[in-house]
C-alpha cells in the first residue's frame, strides 16, 4: 500500500504528459472521443480522480482499465509519460501498489506502445530492464529521459 502523500510528488507533470498525447490523437473533439474507453482517457480521469479526492490509492481501478482501447502511439510519444511516472514513483519496491494512481497511468501508457503489461518490480532500474525485453527502443528513450530531466 502507498504510503506517500500528494505533496509530495506532482501528479499535474503526468497529468500534462496524458494532456499532449490527446491533443495530438485524430480523435479529440469527435463522437469518437470517449474518454472512458480510451487509454489515455483513463489515465487522465484517475489522476483528476486523485488530484481532487487526495489520495493515491483507487482500489478496483486497476480492473477498469479500458484494455480494449487500441490506439497505438509511437514510442517517443509516450516515453516523456513513462519516464514522469518513473520520476514521480518512489522506490517502492514490495510496497507497491497497483491501484496507485502512477502505477495505473503507467500502466495505460504501457498498453499504448506493449504487447504485455509489465509487472512493476518496485525500482525504475529494473523496470527499465523489463520494458526493454518487450521494446529496447522505448526502454532507452524512457531511460534517456529520466536522465535529462534529473541532470537539470
Amino acid at each position: 500500500m502507498s504510503t506517500r502523500s500528494l505533496n509530495e510528488i506532482d501528479l499535474r507533470s503526468i497529468y500534462n504528459h496524458l494532456e499532449k498525447l490527446c491533443r495530438d490523437c485524430d480523435k479529440i473533439n469527435s463522437p469518437a472521443c470517449k474518454e472512458s474507453a480510451c487509454l489515455i482517457g483513463f489515465g487522465k480521469r484517475a489522476l483528476r480522480f486523485s488530484m481532487q479526492k487526495g489520495t493515491l490509492d483507487i482500489p478496483g481501478a486497476k480492473k477498469l482499465i479500458p484494455t480494449q482501447d487500441v490506439k497505438t502511439y509511437y514510442p517517443e510519444t509516450v516515453a516523456p509519460g513513462l519516464a514522469e511516472t518513473c520520476r514521480q514513483c518512489r522506490q517502492c519496491r514490495d510496497n507497491h501498489s497497483p491501484d496507485c494512481v502512477i502505477a495505473l497511468t503507467r500502466t495505460c501508457l504501457e498498453y499504448t506502445t506493449l504487447s504485455q503489461e509489465i509487472d512493476y518490480p518496485g525500482s525504475v532500474f529494473q523496470y527499465l530492464i523489463k520494458v526493454r525485453e518487450q521494446n529496447q527502443t522505448l526502454s532507452e528513450l524512457i531511460a534517456a529521459a529520466v536522465k535529462i530531466k534529473s541532470d537539470r
